[in-house]
C-alpha cells in the first residue's frame, strides 16, 4: 500500500474523494480491465470526470507494474501444464520402448501425448511471453 500512498495524497488534495480513490486501488490491484474501472468512476453516483479517471488509472497502473501484469499468467500456467503432459508422455513411450512386449494403442497415444504436450505447451509460453496470450472469456469481450 505504500507505493499508492502519494498517489492517494496527491488526488485528494486535488479533491477526489477517498472512497473513489480506494475502489481504483483496489480494482487495480485485482487486475481489472481499464474500461470497466473508468466506467465505475464515472458511474454518476461517484461523480469522476473521465480525465480524472484515466489520469489517476494511469499512476496506478504505473504503481503497480503494468496494465496487462496479470493479463498473460493463464498462458503460464497452461503452457506448463502442457508440457507436463508431454513430459509424462515421454516416460511412458520410454518405458513401452524397452519392454520386449509393446502394446500399439498405448504407444500410439503416447507419443501423440509428447507431441500434443510440447507443441501446446511451447506455443503456449511463448505467447505469454509476447503478451499475446488471453484467457477465452476476455478474447470475447474484446472481439
Amino acid at each position: 500500500m505504500a507505493k499508492f500512498d502519494t498517489i492517494k495524497n496527491k488526488y485528494l488534495a486535488l479533491g477526489v474523494t477517498e472512497d473513489n480513490i480506494d475502489f481504483a486501488i483496489g480494482a487495480v490491484k485485482d487486475g481489472s480491465k481499464r474500461e470497466h474501472i473508468i466506467e465505475m468512476l464515472t458511474a454518476d453516483y461517484r461523480g469522476m470526470t473521465e480525465a480524472r479517471s484515466t489520469a489517476i488509472l494511469e499512476e496506478l497502473f504505473e504503481a503497480n507494474g503494468g496494465e496487462f501484469k496479470k493479463e498473460n499468467s493463464g498462458g503460464y500456467l497452461y503452457g506448463v501444464l502442457f508440457l507436463l503432459l508431454g513430459i509424462a508422455s515421454t516416460v511412458v513411450l520410454v518405458m513401452q520402448l524397452q519392454e520386449a512386449y509393446l502394446q500399439v494403442k498405448l504407444l500410439f497415444l503416447s507419443i501423440a501425448g509428447v507431441l500434443f504436450g510440447f507443441i501446446m505447451g511451447a506455443s503456449y509460453i511463448i505467447k505469454a511471453i509476447r503478451g499475446k496470450f488471453r484467457d477465452e472469456h476476455e478474447r470475447r469481450l474484446t472481439e
